[in-house]
């Protein structure tokens, strides 16, 4: 009897197939190009806008890329300008010239990058779709004792899940001696996308010169306001977007190497570390609408998680990731560059070894439907590559 051909197994419903692909994380992208590659209606489905506005708001928050380096070198051995965090995330070279450039600032999908050679010269950089946009720094920066700068999205109502090419604002903050010569003056300005001017200016006087911008700190977004660190992290500079305002908020006493993070329900958070433990301080505003004050809430012991440091060595906190509960520890003794969840406590070597110099890291969502991106040909012959080496091992072996 002639042998019967095997049936082919029934289709997966397309809804069962959405619901499939919905839950695939977003954290490595490589999972989803290859998915793309199955066949067309799976492809069709990943680059359908209405799929991939259910997935963005199933998964939330924009998952972790990779973080750019912010220095300067123009001797010794080149530093990656980007390291990836996933297994194929490759962002293309930063579109500056000879790797002189300071990235100042990374959030909803778009990079702030400075020119190290002419400060003046600033550039918006979207690393997925390659979008670019230059602008002028203010003209004061030249003469100032450090400065500060930060980009975020303007969309009215956005929830920042795929705010691409959308209007933004850069805000530049910096500090000049007083007019009185008794301290700093913290001045900040922004400029808007859509106008194509730089606001006038706002200050604030700070009695102390020691309390200048530390340029290279990350700076959170924290509700309506910016978050900026000050010299040798005694207070942080809060800057309020919709009223245009500076004030100053001190820190809690003897803690170093603090971050400044949101928390839960947008609160004001702080994380630090001491004698190999995390702490985490709430910021607490008083119920009759007063000044508000630190509550310590979290001890976290680092003793099971990283490598117990060699002696007069220690590891530091050097980034948060923003709307996580994601935090950056450089490790002791060049052990390398970790990721901890603080909820998790999950803990994964992400780099290694960056010296002193501070990490952004990167968060965007990244979907095969983001057409004509060089991620996404990158990813695809990524793919293809994996899929062609698994083909081989299977026949040689």
């Amino acid at each position: 009897m002639p042998r019967r051909r095997p049936r082919s197994p029934p289709a997966l419903m397309e809804d069962a197939v959405e619901e499939i692909l919905l839950r695939v994380p977003p954290d490595e992208p490589a999972h989803l190009v290859r998915a793309a590659l199955v066949c067309k209606a799976w492809r069709r489905t990943l680059s359908d806008r209405g799929f991939l506005r259910r997935y963005r708001g199933f998964h939330r928050a924009p998952p972790l890329l990779g973080y750019l380096h912010s220095l300067y070198h123009e001797t010794g051995p080149p530093i990656p300008a980007f390291v990836p965090t996933t297994e194929a995330s490759p962002i293309p070279p930063l579109p500056l010239d000879g790797g002189s450039y300071w990235a100042r600032d990374c959030r909803h999908g778009r990079v702030l990058l400075q020119s190290f050679h002419q400060p003046q010269r600033l550039l918006v950089w979207d690393p997925i779709t390659g979008d670019r946009k230059e602008l002028s720094a203010p003209a004061i920066l030249h003469t100032t004792y450090a400065h500060a700068g930060a980009v975020l999205c303007t969309i009215d109502g956005c929830d920042h899940l795929d705010c691409r090419g959308g209007p933004f604002l850069v805000v530049f903050v910096w500090a000049n001696a007083s007019d009185g010569g008794d301290g700093l003056e913290e001045w900040a300005t922004t400029y808007s996308s859509e106008t194509g001017v730089w606001r006038p200016s706002v200050s604030i006087v700070i009695p102390n010169f020691n309390h200048y911008i530390a340029g290279k700190q990350p700076c959170p977004l924290i509700g309506d306001a910016l978050y900026f660190t000050l010299r040798y992290g005694l207070s942080i500079l809060r800057y309020d977007l919709g009223g245009h305002r500076l004030s100053v908020i001190e820190l809690p006493p003897r803690v170093f190497g603090r971050i400044v993070m949101k928390v839960e329900d947008g609160v004001m958070g702080l994380v630090a570390m001491s004698n190999n433990c995390i702490y985490k301080w709430l910021w607490q505003v008083n119920a009759n609408g007063g000044t508000g004050g630190w509550e310590k809430n979290m001890v976290m012991e680092l003793k099971t998680l990283l490598p117990w440091p060699a002696r007069r060595t220690r590891h530091q906190l050097i980034a948060h990731v923003e709307g996580t509960d994601t935090i950056f520890i450089r490790g002791a003794r060049r052990a390398g560059v970790f990721t901890l969840d603080l909820k998790s406590r999950k803990v994964k070597k992400v780099g290694e070894e960056v010296d002193n110099y501070p990490i952004l890291p990167y968060t965007s969502f990244y979907t095969p439907g983001i057409r004509h991106a060089p991620f996404f040909n990158i990813c695809i012959l990524f793919a293809l590559l994996t899929s062609i080496l698994v083909t081989v091992q299977r026949y040689i072996y």
